[in-house]
């Protein structure tokens, strides 16, 4: 983040304001209820503003903050623990690590969809048809092979062909990006 006390002031607001519903969000997985969220936020923020020499750039500050929020909702649970409609932490903590694979697992996915995506355009066309023809329908391969009057055999072989390079170009796209 900037070094200028006014400017990372500034940029830290942004962040904030750009997140604000995300760490609400996780706020709420964590609380009971939607009641004390204001009163987490509020918290919340004062503490990030507090530790803001912390933040050493803005792609950490999403996670930094997340963690705040949680220790600030966890605080805040435990003075409703009487409530018997207040589930542990132990649960919540399960709940918040499915949520974290899940969601590294939907950012494995959007890797893999572009990756895939950049190496189908990768190939001429009539390749690209070839690919794709199993899962239009049942049969298209067939089809191709009688209108370019080849043997389904020999497109077959190629597809598979195809589909290994397909492979190739996706691992090394996937590397590429460190996924």
């Amino acid at each position: 983040m900037d070094d200028h006390p006014q400017e990372k002031g500034s940029q830290l607001l942004q962040l904030f304001a750009r997140h604000g519903r995300e760490l609400r969000a996780y706020a709420r997985v964590i609380l009971p209820s939607v009641d004390p969220i204001d009163d987490v936020m509020q918290e919340a923020s004062l503490i990030i503003w507090e530790k803001q020499e912390q933040l050493r750039c803005e792609d950490e500050f999403l996670p930094w903050a997340k963690v705040i929020v949680r220790n600030v909702s966890f605080r805040h649970r435990r003075k409703l623990v009487r409530d018997r409609h207040v589930f542990d932490d132990e649960l919540v903590d399960r709940i918040l690590a499915e949520e974290q694979a899940e969601l590294a697992e939907n950012d494995r996915s959007s890797a893999e969809y572009g990756a895939l995506m950049n190496c189908l355009n990768k190939l001429s066309d009539d390749r690209k048809q070839l690919i794709l023809a199993p899962y239009r329908s049942a049969g298209a391969v067939k089809e191709i092979a009688r209108q370019s009057n080849r043997s389904p055999n020999s497109l077959y072989k190629l597809l598979q062909r195809l589909r290994s390079k397909l492979m190739q170009c996706i691992e090394t796209e996937l590397k590429t990006e460190g996924v």
